[in-house]
């Protein structure tokens, strides 16, 4: 299918509504951000279903409307179908987010300022907050939005990645409760490291907060910089 501008609304609870809202869950999640050696790049969100489900999504395109222009696409595989929305930016700060934050700060050089910059990656997703937004607009209490996300998304996936240049560092733990979730690492030192993350979509929903936090070693130009919220509440 030929891609469409839209301007997505990037936060987790929008995604959450809209497609519970609109196609009765039964559907996987992810999303994706790549940091590129001057700082900018490509926030992307996924959301792939089989079936009547997927069925749904092709007729009915789920609504991420807000702000930030992007390019959506909807594509067919094997029965799976997957819908995606890529914004790019020049800076974190031109992301406009919803109940997550994410960041980049400087930890320093090598070689006395003049090897690689040292870089933290870190992002905070307020998955209370989330769910929270999701039971009050779905007409429910805390408790019953708990219930009915969990009963939705049981059985499908969250995954969350990012891509940064040069070398890894450290990967914080991520831990859903007593569990850690082992991150894989693909890619190289020329092309990039992608660090990903794949937990259940339910256990996801069940914290207030999770952080992704990974520290890098690249050239560049690299400043201190985090994503605006939505409102200032928001966070």
């Amino acid at each position: 299918m030929p891609a469409s501008h839209r301007n997505p609304k990037l936060g987790i609870a929008a995604v959450l509504l809209a497609v519970s809202v609109g196609l009765s869950g039964c559907f996987d999640l992810a999303q994706k951000i790549a940091i590129d050696r001057n700082g900018a790049g490509r926030y992307q969100i996924a959301v792939a279903a089989k079936g009547l489900v997927g069925e749904a999504l092709k007729e009915k395109p789920v609504d991420l409307e807000k702000q930030d222009r992007a390019v959506t696409t909807t594509r067919e595989e094997n029965g799976r179908v997957t819908q995606t929305s890529t914004v790019t930016f020049k800076s974190l700060s031109d992301l406009r987010l919803s109940n997550e934050v994410m960041s980049l700060t400087v930890l320093g050089h090598s070689y006395f300022g003049l090897g690689p910059a040292h870089v933290r990656f870190r992002r905070t997703l307020l998955v209370d907050n989330a769910r929270r937004a999701n039971a009050d607009r779905m007409g429910e209490g805390e408790d019953m939005g708990r219930q009915v996300l969990a009963s939705m998304f049981g059985d499908h996936s969250y995954s969350f990645s990012v891509t940064v240049p040069g070398s890894i560092l450290r990967i914080a733990p991520v831990k859903l409760g007593a569990t850690v979730i082992a991150p894989s690492v693909t890619g190289d030192f020329y092309h990039g490291h992608t660090v990903t993350w794949t937990m259940p979509l339910d256990r996801m929903l069940a914290h207030k907060m999770l952080s992704f936090e990974v520290d890098f070693s690249a050239y560049g130009s690299f400043a201190d910089v985090h994503s605006t919220p939505e409102s200032a509440s928001s966070l």
